[in-house]
């Protein structure tokens, strides 16, 4: 006998339960589902803000020097709203629980959470400074990844839990070049049998395989690339030398300047490696080979934010990591916090029948909105999601050139 209790809160629950199962990339970072919107709901525009730990210098000796606690606030900003609808009959409606599961929910829900992962994976990499790897070649040394590991503790980044996001042919490379190293021998069957090698490798405690792993485009680049000018600090770059008029760089590509080394952000000394900067605007050269640079992280040579062991020389060379033009995909290695998801509740539909499900503990809210046509005997039915990305600790995270 066919049940009717498919009601608006069955399908909003229903639907926000097998997404945020199926959910890879938001499962795995930090989550804000903001009570500021609770009663009234919010649109697209809104932001939630989420506080970041301060900075503080250690001193020696005896006496004090009482420093500003600067604490910095990041608006996470509602950027999108996401909905699948469908319409159907009242007799369709009249289904059986399970026949609505298989027909409606699922699909919906596995669609959701799809399309929120590929966002935060586009969203998130252009961002982030680190690389390892080369553009164009998907990595099949296992230094790449524990070079990049490396690079998260030179940042101060926790030890756990550490997480490393690749596509498939990311993962069958370096698999393959790992048989028998990944696994003690009583795993190496399951290894042959699922091409995976387990968690806790490569200095990694969780490896995800996930389609959505975002492609970057290199800018079209040439000439020799200098730094114009010494002692420049700040968020940009002033630089010469590029191809004229033809050189652009694009948002995300990344680049190091001679001689200009990280920081350790809790000792302050050099990590040895250079200091890695991502455009964080694309630009162009003008008819001379000039070219102003957006850059991330700031030039800051000394205090609690110090990024860089000194400003880069007159001349200095300038190296962009990938080939001109190269297209890489950028599988991500992070901990929680350097990429925040947030969601809110949808302002409530004031006509037909509604509901609004959220889960904190996967910081998602999620509403069901059904109305009916007496004319056609059918009932719309839509489910919307809105979202926000933000990189809240670009120096906890990595990306893997591929």
């Amino acid at each position: 006998m066919p049940n009717t209790i498919q009601t608006p809160t069955w399908m909003g629950r229903e639907v926000l339960r097998v997404a945020s199962n199926s959910t890879q990339f938001v499962g795995a970072v930090t989550k804000r589902l903001s009570d500021d919107f609770k009663v009234t709901g919010t649109k697209v525009g809104a932001s939630v803000g989420v506080r970041l730990p301060t900075r503080l210098l250690a001193q020696r000796g005896a006496g004090i020097n009482p420093q500003a606690l600067v604490e910095t606030v990041v608006q996470v900003t509602i950027t999108d709203q996401i909905n699948i609808a469908w319409t159907w009959s009242s007799r369709e409606e009249t289904l059986e629980i399970q026949d609505a599961r298989e027909r409606y929910v699922n699909p919906a829900a596995y669609q959701i959470a799809n399309t929120l992962d590929a966002d935060g994976l586009a969203r998130c990499y252009p961002d982030v400074f680190s690389v390892e790897g080369t553009p164009g070649t998907v990595p099949n040394v296992n230094s790449t990844y524990l070079n990049a590991a490396a690079r998260l503790t030179n940042f101060a980044a926790p030890p756990r839990p550490r997480r490393a996001f690749i596509n498939s042919i990311m993962r069958a490379t370096i698999a393959n070049a790992n048989l028998t190293l990944f696994n003690p021998p009583s795993k190496i069957a399951e290894l042959w049998m699922e091409a995976m090698f387990g968690s806790k490798a490569l200095s990694w405690d969780e490896w995800f395989e996930d389609v959505n792993v975002f492609p970057h485009t290199v800018g079209t680049y040439g000439g020799t690339p200098l730094v114009n000018g010494a002692s420049q600090t700040g968020s940009s770059l002033i630089t010469d030398g590029w191809t004229a008029t033809t050189t652009i760089l694009n948002r995300g590509d990344v680049f190091t300047a001679a001689d200009v080394y990280a920081v350790n952000p809790q000792n302050y000394r050099s990590t040895t490696q250079l200091q890695q900067f991502v455009v964080t605007q694309a630009t162009t050269t003008d008819g001379s080979g000039n070219s102003t640079i957006a850059i991330y992280p700031p030039i800051i040579t000394s205090g609690a934010y110090q990024t860089v062991t000194a400003s880069p020389a007159n001349n200095a060379a300038i190296t962009v990591v990938g080939a001109s033009g190269a297209i890489t995909p950028q599988g991500l290695g992070f901990v929680p916090e350097a990429f925040c998801f947030a969601s809110a509740d949808l302002v409530m539909p004031r006509s037909g029948q509604s509901s609004r499900v959220r889960m904190p503990g996967v910081g998602m809210s999620m509403r069901f909105w059904e109305d009916s046509s007496i004319m056609t005997d059918t009932h719309p039915s839509r489910l919307d999601v809105i979202e926000g990305w933000k990189v809240l600790r670009p120096d906890h995270a990595v990306r893997f050139a591929s």
